[in-house]
């Protein structure tokens, strides 16, 4: 469906979009060029911790190229940082400048530097003057103030990114309300470097209808939109949207491959249950009914049960109710679905 060539990214989700995620849905799903990982806080004086150099490890995301993303507000730490994920292999890190959350933004990190463009000139010009890493930033309208941005991206044009992806909502409005696609429009427009949308994604009619309103724009990353449909990044680049029978393969694959890979990464049957319980808040929105599917989930006990849960869901009536109505786009690409439910905004 593409009039130009798209490049398509996974937004970093903090709990969800972890290397055995990635590496799933890389091999059930395809469509994304690469991934943002979720963001690791660099700490003052510390080097990064053993779970967050594995889960980063090139050799642990050979299925899709992988950019770490760090949080931070210190010069220091964010210096020992690119030089640590350097060691690790990685030429490029993503710094965040978008997480919204009160115990992030509320001490000046993430979004918090927003209204601070003098404090992210003098990081960013301590940080790039001694790093062979390479480095995008990832960041919202503001803080509180819609209009932040427009100082923050005279800064950000100052030095040598390879790229800045705007979610285009403040962080008061954490991921609720809608998005503002004119101030995106002109957060293009002030940008020098390639620029990346992010934020409400959802179905193709909806990204067509993006596209119309940034016609220059070849980057975009995809958050929950993903999660929830994982087929759209692939129907984005031209696939066609699957067939129910073929959709309940991919699905049980991908979930397989989860708890496989959950297995290896967490301790314990009582994580592993907990992980694919939180997987299922989205895997459950490829079904019409998900809060039933939900049900079916949430009432596992232990892993025993949780798999007869599983297999009544893919097995029974329920497999037979997965969003399946079309209609036909105003978009140069096959049949799809008329609604994909989402319970949250990437």
């Amino acid at each position: 469906m593409t009039q130009n060539k798209i490049i398509l990214s996974l937004a970093p989700v903090h709990g969800i979009t972890d290397v055995a995620y990635r590496q799933a849905f890389a091999h059930c799903y395809g469509g994304f060029d690469y991934a943002i990982a979720p963001f690791i806080q660099l700490r003052q004086g510390h080097s990064l911790r053993s779970g967050e150099k594995l889960q980063l490890a090139v050799g642990n995301n050979r299925g899709l190229r992988t950019i770490p993303q760090v949080l931070t507000n210190n010069p220091a730490s964010f210096a020992a940082g690119l030089r640590e994920l350097h060691e690790l292999g990685h030429d490029e890190v993503n710094w965040n400048l978008g997480c919204p959350y009160p115990t992030v933004a509320g001490r000046g990190r993430g979004a918090g530097l927003l209204p601070h463009p003098d404090r992210i000139d003098a990081i960013l010009d301590q940080v790039l003057s001694g790093t062979p890493v390479r480095l995008s930033v990832k960041l919202r309208l503001g803080y509180r103030n819609p209009d932040e941005f427009q100082a923050v991206f005279e800064v950000l044009n100052r030095y040598p990114l390879t790229e800045v992806i705007l979610h285009p909502r403040t962080a008061a409005q954490m991921y609720g309300g809608r998005i503002d696609v004119d101030r995106a429009v002109l957060a293009q427009a002030l940008c020098k470097h390639p620029f990346v949308f992010n934020g409400d994604i959802s179905t193709p009619e909806k990204f067509c209808e993006l596209r119309t309103r940034l016609p220059a724009v070849d980057r975009w990353m995809l958050g929950r939109g993903a999660l929830t449909c994982p087929f759209l990044p692939a129907v984005l680049k031209g696939a066609e949207f699957p067939k129910t029978e073929k959709r309940l393969r991919q699905l049980r694959e991908f979930h397989d491959l989860l708890l496989e890979g959950y297995r290896h990464w967490l301790s314990g049957p009582g994580h592993l249950l907990d992980k694919m319980k939180e997987h299922w808040e989205y895997l459950a929105l490829s079904f019409a009914e998900p809060r039933t599917v939900l049900a079916c989930i949430r009432n596992s006990h232990n892993l025993e049960v949780y798999i007869t849960a599983v297999n009544s869901v893919q097995g029974g009536s329920l497999c037979q109710k997965l969003t399946h109505v079309f209609h036909s786009s105003t978009c140069p690409t096959a049949p799809i679905p008329k609604h994909i439910p989402l319970n949250a905004n990437n």
